[in-house]
């Protein structure tokens, strides 16, 4: 890969327009493509599932003490990132596959990343034990040890940032998926975490303005029937939260995607050609039309 010219600083208002468009344009590939929220969609539900399944453990294991509660942990931190990773996998392939003129199916995608399960694999046991330690740390009485978590979560964002499109996409080991991860992020796209900030800003208040017309529905059915009107609202409410969810996990997913396929092969898809990725921000000219890409593939070092 190439060494791009570093993104410029970018302040509070640009971080909101990097964004915004970042946000549309991903909107505008989930218009054309719906069955991409499907992905966040079952992670959400296969890991709620887990996460009812180890609850009983973990109480138990809580009582007992003595780190079985790290045990059950681990294993419940293993299994829900690995559902969540292997769909976040499949989303980044049907991403690409919209990028490049294809239907994304639902099965297909979710086949086509299952020859990445050892990977995913590797990187849910690498991913679990950081978390326990992490936890390890945060439940610790020194305030150091505090600190110290907190400036490694930071670290680990960044460094993991691309790890789902390397494992997509290249053929790693349980070491170079992180050096891939970390060399495209610092590399290429510095900012991104920042301008990030304008992806979950934007899709908070769409989800503000979901729950404000939920409750506008809701509230006068409950001023005439109380039960069916309570009921009612906390069915719109949960509805407005889920989809909120998925719908800001999706963007993510095509954003992050949409980056890393720029990174690796130089050419914007064309649903993101009125973003300028070399400074992270909407163009100011005309774009250049998008040339014909192909896969992303293992990509040579340089």
């Amino acid at each position: 890969m190439s060494t791009r010219t570093s993104p410029r600083k970018i302040g509070l208002v640009d971080r909101l327009k990097t964004g915004w468009t970042l946000t549309t344009d991903s909107v505008g590939v989930i218009r054309n493509h719906p069955r991409l929220l499907v992905f966040p969609l079952l992670a959400g539900l296969t890991s709620g599932l887990f996460f009812v399944l180890f609850l009983f453990p973990l109480l138990v294991a809580n009582l007992f003490g003595s780190g079985v509660e790290y045990l059950v942990l681990f294993g419940l931190y293993f299994v829900t990132t690995f559902v969540s990773t292997y769909f976040s996998a499949a989303l980044v392939y049907g991403a690409n596959e919209a990028f490049h003129g294809n239907e994304p199916g639902v099965i297909e995608s979710v086949q086509a990343v299952r020859g990445k399960a050892v990977p995913i694999g590797i990187w849910a046991a690498i991913a679990a034990t950081v978390s326990v330690l992490l936890k390890a740390l945060e439940d610790s009485d020194n305030p150091i040890a505090s600190v110290l978590s907190r400036l490694f979560s930071v670290g680990w964002s960044i460094m993991t940032f691309f790890i789902v499109p390397v494992i997509v996409f290249e053929e790693v080991s349980a070491t170079s998926m992180f050096e891939r991860s970390g060399r495209t992020f610092r590399e290429t796209w510095g900012e991104t975490i920042g301008a990030g900030f304008g992806i979950t800003l934007i899709t908070a208040l769409i989800g503000l303005v979901l729950v404000a017309l939920a409750l506008a529905i809701s509230v006068p059915v409950a001023a005439l029937f109380a039960g069916p009107g309570i009921a009612l609202a906390v069915f719109l409410v949960a509805g407005a939260v889920v989809f909120t969810y998925v719908l800001g996990q999706t963007i993510w997913g095509i954003a992050k995607t949409a980056l890393y396929v720029y990174a690796v092969e130089g050419v914007a898809p064309a649903e993101f050609e009125d973003f300028d990725f070399e400074t992270l921000g909407g163009r100011t000219e005309r774009p250049a039309s998008p040339g014909t890409a192909g896969t992303p593939s293992t990509v040579a070092d340089g």
